[in-house]
Formats: C-alpha cells, sequence, structure tokens
C-alpha cells in the first residue's frame, strides 16, 4: 500500500512536506519553513523522516516549500533531490539568504537555535541536487515510484508533480495558477480523470469580486501610481523578492513602453535583483511569457542601498519594489515606510498576499488616516499616506480550482493541503456539494494514510 503522510505541523500554509511510503521507498514532496514561525517550530517533522530516504522532489523555491532542505538532507544524506533547472538557481541564493536572515535574527533576538543550517550545509545540499526538465518521466531507484513534473504557472521553475505507481496516477500541485500573470503563461494541468488530487487551498477563504479579472486589477493599480505621481508623490510596493519583484517589474516595463506610466525610477532590493538575474538567465528554459526580455538590461532598475535609509528622502515619480512583502522588522519595507507615514502625497500599494497579524497586514486594517502599532516606543504610528491592496495574486483562485477539481481533474480521491483551516473547509463544502462522490480528505499531521482510493 502506497501511503502518504502529512509533515506540515498543522493546517495551514506553513512548512509544507508531504512524505509518500510504498514498500521500503519512500519518496518527500517538498520541505518547507513556517514563514511566521520561529526555530524549530518553523520546521516539518523531520523526526518522522526516515534516514533511508530516497528522494525529494521540489515543486518551487518559495521558502514555505524549500526553506527546510538543508535539515532534510543533513537528516537524510542518502536522498536524491529532484527540481527543474530553474528551481535549483533560485533555491540556491534564496537558501543562503535565509542563512544570513537567521544569523541576524540570532544576534537580534537572542534565538540561540538559529541559524538551524550553515552555508556550509547549503552548499552540501546543493550536492544531491538533480535537475530534470518538464515533461521527462524519472524513476527513484528501487521502487515503483516513477514521476514527471508539469508547468504550475506560479513562478519561474515551479512544477506540478505527477506520480505514478504501478496502474493509479496521483498529482500533487504545489502552488499553481490558472491565469495569466505579466510574466508567467497560465498553468495547463495534465488531464485527468486522476485516482488522487492532493490540492493547495491558499485562497479558499477568499472570494474573487464579481467582475474583477488581471487586466482590470492591472489597470486600477497603474491609474492610482499615476494618480500619485500626479500629486508629488511617490510610491512603495512591499513586494517578496521571487516572484512578484520579477512580475511587477515586467508590468511596470510594459505600462511605461505603451505609455500607461511615465518614465519613472524604479527601485529594487540587492536579493530580487540577484533573482531577477537568474529570470534573465533561464529566460529561455522554462516557460514564460516574453522569452526574449531580460528584465535587468531592459527595465533598468535601480539597486536600493539599505544603508541609504537614515539620508533617504524619496522624491515624487518614484517606486520603490522591495522585500519583504509582510513588511517584517528590520527589513527595508518595514523601515522604509516611517518614511512614507507622514507623507499625504505619497502611497503604499500591497500587491500581494499579506497575513493579517504581520506588520503588513496591521498597516492594511490601519489605513489611511489611521495608526498602526508596530510596538514603537514612541506608540502607534500614524499613517497620513495612502494604502491600497490590488489582487496581482500568483496562485489559482477558489473558483478556477473549484471548476478544474469538480470538470477536469476528477479525482476520485481529494487531499485538501496549503491552507489555513476556513480555506480548507470551503473547499470541502464546495467540493461536497458538487461531486458528492468524491472523497475529500484533511490528511492530519503525522498520521500516515492510504494514497490511493
Amino acid at each position: 500500500m502506497t501511503t502518504l503522510t502529512n509533515l506540515t505541523r498543522a493546517p495551514e500554509i506553513g512548512a509544507n512536506s508531504y512524505l509518500l511510503k510504498s514498500g521500503s521507498a519512500s519518496v518527500l514532496l517538498d520541505a518547507g519553513m513556517h514563514p511566521r514561525q520561529e526555530g524549530w517550530a518553523a520546521t516539518p517533522l523531520l523526526d518522522a523522516l526516515p534516514r533511508d530516504l530516497e528522494a525529494v522532489i521540489l515543486s518551487h523555491a518559495h521558502h514555505d516549500h524549500a526553506g527546510a532542505l538543508p535539515l532534510v538532507t543533513r537528516a537524510c544524506p542518502g536522498a536524491k533531490v529532484w527540481m527543474t533547472s530553474a528551481t535549483a538557481a533560485l533555491a540556491e541564493p534564496l537558501l543562503h539568504n535565509s542563512v544570513n536572515v537567521m544569523t541576524r535574527q540570532r544576534n537580534e533576538t537572542r534565538q540561540q537555535d538559529y541559524p538551524l543550517y550553515t552555508h556550509r550545509s547549503v552548499d552540501e545540499s546543493v550536492l544531491a541536487w538533480e535537475t530534470i526538465p518538464l515533461q521527462r518521466p524519472f524513476r527513484v531507484d528501487n521502487s515503483e515510484f516513477q514521476f514527471l513534473l508539469h508547468d504550475a504557472g506560479h513562478i519561474l521553475g515551479s512544477a506540478l508533480t505527477e506520480i505514478r505507481c504501478g496502474s493509479q496516477r496521483a498529482l500533487y500541485t504545489g502552488d499553481l495558477n490558472l491565469a495569466r500573470q505579466s510574466l508567467m503563461i497560465p498553468c495547463r494541468p495534465p488531464e485527468g480523470p486522476w485516482d488522487t488530487v492532493i490540492l493547495e487551498t491558499t485562497r479558499g477563504a477568499q472570494a474573487t469580486p464579481h467582475g474583477q479579472t488581471r487586466d482590470s486589477t492591472e489597470e486600477a493599480l497603474l491609474q492610482a501610481i499615476r494618480q500619485t505621481f500626479a500629486r508629488g508623490g511617490s510610491v512603495l510596493m512591499p513586494v517578496f523578492a521571487l516572484g512578484k519583484t520579477q512580475e511587477m517589474l515586467t508590468l511596470l516595463h510594459q505600462a511605461r513602453q505603451n505609455g500607461r506610466l511615465p518614465p519613472t525610477t524604479i527601485y529594487i532590493g540587492g536579493l530580487g535583483r540577484a533573482l531577477t538575474e537568474v529570470y534573465d538567465r533561464q529566460r529561455s528554459l522554462a516557460p514564460r511569457q516574453h522569452a526574449g526580455f531580460k528584465i535587468i538590461p531592459e527595465v533598468r532598475p535601480e539597486t536600493f542601498d539599505p544603508r541609504r535609509l537614515a539620508s533617504l528622502r524619496p522624491k515624487a515619480g518614484q517606486i520603490y519594489l522591495v522585500s519583504s512583502g509582510m513588511m517584517t522588522p528590520h527589513t527595508t519595507s518595514h523601515t522604509l515606510a516611517r518614511l512614507f507615514f507622514p507623507q499625504q502625497n505619497d502611497a503604499i500599494f500591497f500587491v500581494g498576499f499579506t497575513e493579517p497579524t504581520s506588520p503588513a497586514g496591521l498597516l492594511r486594517q490601519a489605513g489611511q488616516g489611521g495608526a498602526v502599532d508596530w510596538s514603537d516606543p514612541h506608540g502607534p504610528l500614524p499613517v497620513r499616506c495612502e494604502i491600497r491592496h490590488f489582487d496581482m495574486t500568483a496562485h489559482a483562485t477558489r473558483e478556477d480550482l473549484a471548476d478544474w477539481i469538480c470538470n477536469q481533474a476528477c479525482p476520485k480521491k481529494l487531499f485538501l493541503v496549503h491552507g489555513d483551516p476556513g480555506a480548507q473547509e470551503w473547499f470541502r463544502q464546495t467540493i461536497a456539494l458538487r461531486r458528492p462522490q468524491m472523497d475529500v480528505q484533511q490528511p492530519p499531521p503525522g498520521q500516515a494514510i492510504p494514497l490511493f482510493p
């Protein structure tokens, strides 16, 4: 019997990791770190990993799917790690950056466990990596498992994982997007029906407003930027260094080219620039729009130096695309925002998910004219600048995912993962109404359950 064990510690968007076992063979799908936990609480259930783990398959390079990879390869030294070449090129600098972040956090917060791994651990992990093109089947040694990666449309290199074991088929979605972005093309999932689908439920608690499309959201954002410039202001856009930075650079460049934005200086962070250079180098090796488009030489963004913060005074017509997207303390976006708060002509625009209790989430709740409590020694900070959110998601909407599951994938068994309890519950209820015969499960952490019907 083939089993699935959810190694994520709770039903949430956390340290995503799922263990497959068939006979003596074992394979891990993703090895993430929880973005909002600290120390060992941020890791998957590593104690459940068999030391003779054969392989890890990485869906993409985001921290909540790849951040614990050095811990896994250290605990299971014989495991090969399979991923696309773009994911490998992105994951290596991101993991080294994670070491830097954990080291800084140890010094700032006295978190004695940090760093959970070192730069040497990352280098040793990389030695176990194997890159595999999309649509090329591969096997794990001494097992029935056969795998095939399909483009997921989420970020560069992201992949769905098709799992074959004997005559049965399962699909692990990782993170996917069924709609176009500025740079990434939509995911076109392989045809069903499937025996089993392991489905991300990120946006299950978020309904898409009637009439909202990617085009309408892009135009609303560009109009808001034009209005900010017209009143003499500048724009701060807190973004993740991977994915959102490259999408926004592409959108803003296209808008400047076709006259929807005036000429403007765009600033990005150092990590964002390094990852954008990977996008440029990999542009013909991974599915994306505008395959010949090189972001850095054509957009020509300026690299923002955090050492300038003490003397910085943002000027009219500037855009700051800097991390982190959640405005985590001590990041550039968190520090820079304090310069924007007092300026009524300026604006802070969010273009992605903001966890409600994060500094970004608290700022969105406060809004223009409110005050945000960022644990400042002087108390809540008054916010005079404009605050708005534009839903430029890199995840499939819940409506699109439900339609795909019910009308195309049509699995006999559906596992709901990668979503908070409310998000998973929406999918459970919706699928039960539309396809009552489908076996819908929410795999509990740490418990081995049959993968196939």
